[in-house]
């Protein structure tokens, strides 16, 4: 009977301090899924914040611009077009990964039209040697360089989440949680590359 009671007894110890460990390995894996997400998060904001303050810089290129070519009314619409656009995107709140890929779109979209502006400028040599727009003009490409730096941060995060939801025990963690693999913020590489005008 006593043999029983203390195989009894130490059954229900080990069991308890299984459930122990099961539980803090749970935590432990919680924390460091919510951990990797958040740094995922904070790399995507200044993702964003880089793109907005290209953006931010995008009127006043357009009014230095405007001073020599006021007939490139086309060029001046899409910018402005697509800066709403911008405006409207980074207001929103990421949920899924459709963001991301909107926002490489739409990346794409402002390069190109800042390149049109660019090459309208080609056309005014008196514009290509202004101060003013040789200064928007670097910090335009200063910009870009930040975009081109954030989003590489950006995508190791996104690395390191996602391999890290694939791993034992994280996956188990991942599916009892609701945590879902993030999307890359892919763009073409011409996308990223610093504009040079022959100035």
């Amino acid at each position: 009977m006593e043999t029983k009671k203390s195989i009894t007894g130490y059954l229900l110890l080990f069991l308890g301090a299984l459930f122990l460990v099961i539980v803090g390995w749970f935590a432990l894996s919680y924390n460091s899924v919510v951990t990797k997400e958040e740094q995922v998060k904070t790399a995507w904001s200044q993702v964003e914040s880089n793109i907005q303050r290209k953006v931010d810089l995008l009127p006043n290129l357009v009014k230095v611009v405007k001073r020599y070519a006021a007939h490139e009314k086309e060029v001046y619409t899409q910018i402005a077009a697509l800066r709403a656009k911008a405006g409207k995107m980074l207001e929103q709140p990421q949920r899924d990964g459709t963001k991301v890929a909107k926002m490489a779109a739409l990346q794409k979209q402002l390069d190109a039209a800042t390149a049109k502006l660019f090459a309208v400028a080609e056309n005014y040599p008196e514009l290509r040697s202004s101060e003013q727009f040789l200064q928007l003009q670097s910090q335009i490409e200063g910009a870009e360089n930040r975009i081109n730096i954030t989003r590489m941060q950006f995508n190791e995060a996104v690395g390191d989440y996602n391999a890290y939801l694939r791993h034992i025990p994280a996956n188990i963690v991942a599916a009892l949680g609701g945590f879902k693999p993030k999307a890359y913020f892919k763009a073409d590489a011409k996308a990223h590359q610093p504009f040079k005008l022959e100035i």
